[in-house]
């Protein structure tokens, strides 16, 4: 088996899950489900394959110590920092000329820290099989198997079947779908060979830096720019210099879609996106309702409470987030855990940073 590493995408600020996420400590730093944090998670499931001398992680830099705190193993030098957001694009195409200087030959599957994979077995088993196309020169994303026509996600129709010596099927993807409407979605999910698409991915690392020349010139000119500097004395002024100049955009966007040599492997993994409150509660909910600690339900279902070193009574009311902080105390439907971001929006517009 060639040598896999990982990337670890430790960007975004969580906002729909305001006010636990917060900017100082976004939500792949929380234990939102379980004893281990997000980001502690992501780098667990891969852990039979990967060694830690092959974990890297890209993130800003306000994130550095929570880094170093939540993954003391992590080497100081693969954490890889992007000054500030460019779009995924840019992260991922920073972190892949990091990759480069450090093993030309590495295949690398990219993996978002905020996501919940339950079928850890049948996770490292869709890896080996990405590893095995990755290693023949394509460029592998995972495939999520769709549990329902969901209209939050983008979807992936698989094409022919790849002749790969692979422990799962391999497929050239025919084409990425936006995010559909309902009746869309439907027809997809019932036809079969369509995927939800996770935005993880596995290539080769010199792979992806040739579509980046093709696709997104101006970010392989400053990754060049970048591998040239790394280990000397330029290399944070050549960073400020060049970030700058990197497309603004994403992988999918900017590459996926673009690149004829992109595969897929089918992933029916237990792939959850804590989005939102009501995603969250939906996979962690164990009974009718929840508390961080104790909790009193008297006919009341469904709802999702987040209260420490508090015991939380819930008396004819079903359906409800609770999340109590020190500072912020949070109620909401479930239907409309969404608009927990407009809020967030307004305290920003208002300029009320110490609730942020």
């Amino acid at each position: 088996m060639p040598r896999l590493y990982a990337l670890i995408l430790s960007g975004g600020a969580g906002t729909r899950l305001w006010p636990r996420s917060r900017k100082r400590k976004p939500k792949q730093f929380l234990d939102l489900v379980g004893d281990r944090t997000m980001l502690q998670d992501t780098v667990e499931r891969v852990s039979e394959l990967i060694p830690n001398e092959r974990i890297f992680v890209v993130a800003p830099p306000e994130h550095r110590a929570l880094i170093h705190e939540q993954l003391p193993e992590l080497r100081a030098d693969h954490l890889v920092i992007e000054p500030y957001p460019r779009g995924n694009a840019a992260a991922i195409g920073l972190a892949m000329g990091a990759l480069h200087a450090f093993d030309p030959d590495a295949i690398v599957a990219v993996l978002p820290s905020d996501h919940v994979v339950e079928k850890k077995a049948a996770f490292r088993t869709v890896l080996l099989a990405a590893t095995a196309a990755a290693d023949a020169g394509w460029l592998v994303t995972l495939g999520i198997t769709p549990e329902r026509a969901d209209t939050g996600f983008g979807y992936i129709e698989a094409g022919e079947a790849l002749d790969l010596p692979a422990p799962l099927p391999v497929h050239k993807v025919k084409r990425f779908i936006e995010k559909p409407k309902k009746d869309a979605a439907e027809k997809m999910v019932a036809a079969g060979g369509h995927y939800w698409n996770a935005g993880m991915f596995v290539w080769r690392v010199s792979a992806i830096l040739d579509a980046y020349r093709e696709h997104l010139p101006k970010t392989a000119q400053a990754i060049d720019a970048l591998v040239d500097a790394i280990g000397s004395p330029r290399y944070e002024s050549v960073l400020a210099e060049v970030w700058e100049e990197t497309d603004r955009t994403t992988v999918d966007y900017g590459i996926a879609e673009r690149a004829n040599n992109m595969a897929v492997v089918p992933a029916d993994i237990g792939w959850q996106d804590v989005g939102n409150w009501s995603r969250l509660a939906d996979i962690v909910l164990a009974s009718a309702s929840r508390s961080a600690d104790e909790h009193i339900a008297e006919d009341s279902v469904g709802n999702y409470i987040y209260a420490p070193g508090k015991t939380a009574v819930m008396i004819g009311v079903n359906d409800l987030i609770v999340v109590d902080t020190d500072d912020v105390l949070l109620i909401v439907a479930k239907g409309r855990a969404e608009e927990v971001k407009v809020v967030v929006d307004r305290l920003a517009r208002e300029q009320k940073e110490h609730l942020l």
